[in-house]
Order: structure tokens, then sequence, then C-alpha cells
């Protein structure tokens, strides 16, 4: 109201001002017009010369007072409203929190002051609604990435198509599937890769099923089945077509997902093929059978030449029945091991899970032993499998104590159950085959679950009284083990492993009666002494020359420091990983303990000792047990070979090498090779903890004059 009341004041005193130059200027002709004395003899006055005299005085004064009104409006509105919108665009267009400076007459003051309060209001909406957007960006990721797994784990190929059979979104077991080399490319037709007819059929009748209204009781809704196949012929599919409506259920696209079906179409037409042959393909030769049987029965005086005769037609025909029944057994065997599902899985993963339950529910003890071993083969069955046939092996001779593990053969892996005692008769093994396995699905028995194998069991010595039962399993059809990555450094502090020889009968007891903890460290590089920390430790147990699966451990340390990413090509470990992980002071009492009196056996054993040994003041420990070095040990050997890392003695031994650059993963590889060395050791008269000491202390001294040159 200020504001429009100065204005009003202002255009008063502009008319007011304009009403007395006209005032005075008329005031002003009349006095001089008395003063000539024109007014009392008109007949003088020139009105003309006034009006151009004082009107053009009145004029310029007028001129001069809206000048100064227009100066007063251009400095105070037009200059000022100029202004604000330059300083608006620069808020609209540059910087949302651009605040507009008012420095002219207090007349505007408020508009800005408003202005500035709208503007900074603008900017507040404008920062949520990006933080808004950022926010709802990143769940929008997150859901994509969530789609993406979902889609990537999904044991079935799927593929989202726009209503013009545009591919729009498909996971990476569709083009497996469908066998696409390269990307199959989005916006491309559906119908370069599967047939149309099957397709465009199964699109029409769901649309006619939701246009009658038919979805909303229809068994599967708005989702139909098909069969098509690939555009080459090569493939058949099992497909499922499920339309895409929107709120409005106006149809927007479809969802189509599919299965290759032609192993499982092949295997059925194997299978009916096998029925036939055993049912009319027998009938003939078991025909002839009966004949020769009943014309033998018939004729019991028969000659001697017709008698052979007749025999010689039912060897010949009981000889093609037996052929034929095995062949069929033998495609019998193939039909239902290929339809069989099955997976990868490691033998110690489904081992621990045998023990665990016989632990649970019964008191047998059961041991985990040698190396891990990637098996092909129903997971569940083969645990149902292992338990049974403990269970049974102790109620038959009262056995309570098994060890049971894989072992890697030339084209199989074979699981053994092992006990002390005798080994079991095929006699017996044959009463268990057809019994129902407890638990199993469809009631499958030891016979079916051997069958879907391929395998068989028998019962055998294993030498030092000890007694086994052996099934043979396919291996992992999809693992590679084989380490991409370089060998780490020989790393030789020679203080860390020249040892006394261990006091009272230590050094005097065989090899294969000791205790040992095979351990590994991964770290953040490889200078203790400048620096690097351990970021992971790890141990597995040796008793009696077995690896006892199940008893290892295994930790991340955190560091305390960053970790290279050049170590984190190696061992995979990341900052994150390790970030609420204990650090080493507190871990290495946990791992001496687990240790306890075990001899240590490491794979370049001065390395590791060094990070134990920095850490003996924090960690209040100090490891005082004795060492062995399968590098050192590998010289003594192999002093001719130039290759001792672990993945070359991995390969000379035959141990299975899994999960390289990790700790446990090296220590169980090394665990492998250390008990492969102990046969090899005794040949060469090393037998006991001493010999073997002094063996290794031999290298350690070439070592360190070969160092000198």
């Amino acid at each position: 109201m200020k504001s429009r009341w100065a204005f009003a004041l202002t255009f008063a005193a502009i008319a007011l001002t304009a009403l007395g130059a006209v005032l005075a200027s008329l005031w002003l002709a009349l006095a001089e017009m008395a003063r000539r004395g024109e007014l009392v003899n008109p007949a003088t006055f020139e009105p003309w010369g006034y009006v151009l005299h004082y009107g053009a005085v009145a004029g310029f004064f007028l001129i001069a007072v809206i000048a100064a009104a227009w100066l007063f409006f251009d400095q105070g509105i037009a200059a000022p409203l100029a202004s604000l919108t330059r300083s608006l665009l620069t808020t609209l267009r540059a910087n949302p929190d651009h605040a507009i400076e008012y420095l002219g007459p207090n007349a505007l003051d408020p508009l800005f002051k408003v202005i500035n309060q709208l503007t900074q209001r603008l900017a507040v909406h404008h920062r949520e609604l990006l933080q808004a957007m950022s926010t709802a960006t990143v769940r929008v990721e997150e859901q994509k990435n969530q789609l993406e797994a979902i889609l990537r784990d999904l044991q079935e190929g799927v593929m989202v198509c726009n209503l013009n059979n545009q591919v729009l979104l498909y996971n990476q077991l569709a083009l497996k599937t469908l066998h696409v080399t390269g990307e199959l490319g989005l916006g491309r037709s559906l119908f370069t890769v599967i047939t149309r007819e099957p397709v465009s059929n199964a699109c029409r009748r769901l649309r006619l099923r939701v246009a009658e209204g038919r979805h909303y009781d229809h068994p599967m809704g708005i989702s139909t089945r098909l069969i098509c196949a690939t555009t080459d012929g090569l493939h058949t599919l099992y497909a499922q077509m499920t339309l895409i409506l929107s709120a409005e259920e106006t149809l927007a696209g479809y969802v189509i997902t599919f299965n290759d079906m032609t192993d499982e179409l092949a295997a059925l037409g194997k299978r009916d093929r096998l029925l036939r042959e055993a049912t009319e393909g027998l009938r003939g030769p078991i025909a002839n059978l009966r004949a020769a049987a009943e014309t033998q029965f018939a004729n019991p005086n028969m000659d001697v030449a017709a008698h052979r005769a007749f025999d010689e037609v039912i060897f010949k025909e009981s000889a093609r029945l037996s052929e034929t029944v095995n062949q069929l057994c033998r495609e019998y065997r193939d039909v239902i091991t290929g339809y069989w599902p099955m997976t990868d899985d490691l033998s110690s993963t489904l081992l621990e899970m045998v023990a665990q339950r016989l632990k649970e529910t019964s008191d047998i003890a059961v041991t985990v032993v040698h190396l891990p071993q990637w098996l092909h083969g129903d997971c569940h069955s083969i645990i149902l499998l292992n338990e049974y046939l403990i269970r049974r092996i102790s109620a038959h001779n009262g056995v309570k104590r098994f060890d049971i593990g894989a072992e890697a053969g030339p084209r199989q892996i074979y699981l053994d159950i092992v006990w002390r005692g005798e080994p079991l008769s095929s006699g017996v093994l044959d009463e268990w085959l057809d019994t129902v396995l407890p638990g199993a699905a469809g009631d499958l028995t030891v016979r079916d679950v051997l069958d879907h194998h391929k395998s068989e069991i028998w019962s055998d010595r294993c030498g030092d009284g000890q007694a086994r039962v052996r099934a043979p399993l396919s291996p992992a059809r999809g693992v590679h083990t084989a380490s991409e990555l370089p060998p780490r450094p020989e790393f030789y502090d020679f203080s860390l492993l020249q040892q006394a020889l261990p006091g009272g009968d230590l050094a005097d007891r065989p090899l294969k009666s000791l205790e040992y903890v095979v351990f590994d460290l991964e770290t953040t590089g490889l200078k203790p002494s400048e620096g690097d920390e351990m970021v992971s430790i790890a141990g597995v147990r040796i008793v009696n020359g077995r690896i006892l699966t199940g008893e290892t451990f295994d930790r991340l340390v955190n560091p305390g420091r960053p970790i290279p990413k050049a170590s984190i090509r190696f061992h995979g470990i990341t900052d994150d990983m390790v970030q609420s992980k204990p650090p080493a002071h507190l871990v290495l009492p946990q791992f001496h303990q687990f240790v306890g009196d075990a001899v240590l056996i490491a794979h370049n054993a001065a390395f590791d000792l060094k990070f134990l040994k920095l850490k003996e003041v924090e960690s209040g420990v100090v490891f005082n047990n004795p060492v062995l070095d399968t590098l050192l040990l590998s010289v003594f050997l192999h002093d001719r070979n130039t290759e001792h890392n672990l993945d070359a003695l991995a390969e000379r031994f035959g141990v299975n090498v899994m999960a390289r650059h990790t700790a446990l993963g090296d220590a169980l590889v090394t665990a492998g090779i250390f008990v492969q060395m102990l046969e090899l050791l005794e040949d060469l008269e090393v037998t006991t903890l001493g010999q073997a000491i002094a063996a290794s202390s031999t290298i350690i001294d070439v070592r360190m004059r070969q160092k000198q040159f």
C-alpha cells in the first residue's frame, strides 16, 4: 500500500506542477497585458504573441517535468525491472540459488524481497526434485539390477516382446537355449529365431480370451503353453506365453519363456523304442524258445540228432535273447541318466552334510577325509545314498566310526566309505539294492540312484585292516580349476627355517603318525617387513595321513590399510570384504589354538612365517611348532626340476587344483601334495620328522650358497 500511495502522490505532484505551470503562465500573461493597458484597450491586444511567449515557457516547463517523471520511473521502475528480468533469467537458466540484489529506491524493495523468497522456494523444490530424481534413478537401477539377476538365474530362456513382436528384453539363457551366437539385438523381430505360426496363434488365442473376459476364470489366466521351434528347425522348444496388460487391461506386449526339449523328446522317443523292442522285439525269440521246449517236452523219445537240433535252437535263441536284454538295459540306463536332473557339486559339501545328519540322528561318527572333488550328480540322492549305506554297514557289523571321502580317478570320481574291519560280500550289497531310500522323492531305491548315475557299488579291502564301499561318479562338467595367474615368487628369510630338532621323541616319530596343520596366507603384498599385512589365513588338519576336510580354519583379516588392486587381482579380497573383520592380532590367537601341538606345513613357508613372526608381540602368541616346507621338500625330492611352485607341484603329484589364490584353497592343495610326498620320502628313507627337517636344512644351505652367487 505504501508503494501505491507513493506512486499516487508522485503522479498528483506531477499533475499539480503542470497545472501550476499553466496557471502561472496565464497569470504572467494577464499581468503583462495589464501593465501595457491592453486589458482596457482590446484593439491593441495581440494574443498570439503572449501565447507564443508564455506558452513556450509553460511547454518547456512541462517537458522538463515530463523528463523528470520519465527519469524517476526509469531509475525507480524500468531499470530495476530490467535488472530483475536478467536476474530471473540467471536463476532460471544457470543458478537456482542465485540471490537477486536490489539497490534502488525503497518503492520496489518489497517486490524484490517477495521474488527472492519465491526463487529460494523454487530452488529448494528444485533440489528436492533433483534428490527425488536421483533416489528414483538409484531405485530404478537397483530394480534393474535385481531384474537382471533374476533373469540371469532363471532356468528358462526369457524374452519380452511388444505387439510388433520386437524383442525388448532377454536373458543370456535365451541366447544359449536358442543357440544364438553373439547378441540377439534389441528391436529385432522374434521370428528371426523362432518359428512364426505357433507364437502368432498363441497370441491370438490369448487376445481373444482377454477380449471375451474369460481370462478371469481361466486356469492359466493370461498365459498359455505352446510348442515351437528355432527357425533352423534343429531345436524343439516348449514355451509359455504371458500377456502384458496395462492398468486399463490394454495389451502392451507379451513375455515368452522356453526350454529346449530336443534332447528330452529324443529320450522319450528312445524310451518308446526301447519299450517296443522290450515287448514286440522279444516276442520272436521267446516264441522260438517256447516252441522248441514244447516240442522236446512233447517228444521225449526223439532221436539224438533231432534233440541236438532243438538244443541248438534253444541255445541260439537264449544267446540272442540275453544279448537283446543286455542291450536294452544299457540303452535304458543311458535314457534315465540323461533325463535325470543333475548339477556340479563339491564332494566335501555333500559329505559334510552326510556326517552332520548322522551326528544329529545316531551315535555313528563320520570323518570327511581327502581333498574336495567336483562331481556331477543329483546331490540330494547322493547324500541319502551315503547316509543309508553307512547306517546299513553299521547295523551289519557294529562299526560306529567311518571315514568318507572322494578320490579322483582317471575318468571318474570315487566316493569311498571306509571302516576298520572286513569288506562286505556282494550278496549283502545286492540285498540292499532294491531298498527304498528314506526321504527320497518318488520312492527311489538304491538301484535307481546308481542307475541314474551310471554307477555301481562294491566292497573291497583298502589296506591296514580297513575295508570300504566304493561308488564311482562322473566328474563335474563345467568346472575349470587351473590357475590363470602367475605363481607367487619365492621368498626366503633363511633364519625362520633354520630350526633345531624337536625335543623328546617327536623327532623320531614316523611322519605318517604325526598330526599336521597345513596353512596359507593371503596378503596385501609380498613385503611383510615394509608394511604389508595378511588379509586371510586358513588351515586344514592332517591326521594319520588323512586330510580331514571337515576340520578347517578359514578367516578373513582386516589389514588396517587399503588392499592394492594388484593384490586383489590375485586373491579377490577387497576392502569392503574385510572392513568388518577382526585384525590379525585377534585372529592369530584363534589360529594358534586350532594348530595346538601339530606340525605346521606350508608352501614357501618362510613367507608365511614372516607375517606370523612380525605379529608375535601384538598378538601375544608365538608359533614354536616344527615346520615343514613343501617347496624345500620338493627340491629335495626332485632336485633336477626347476619348477617348484604350487601349480607345478600339483600337476606333478596329480592333485586337482581348485580355488587357487585363496588361503583355504591353497592350503588344501598343499595338503594334497604333502600327503603324496610322504610315500616318496619313505622311499628315500626319510621316515621321521627329524629326518625330514634335516633334509629340508640341506636344501636351505644350498639355497643360501646359491644366493651368495
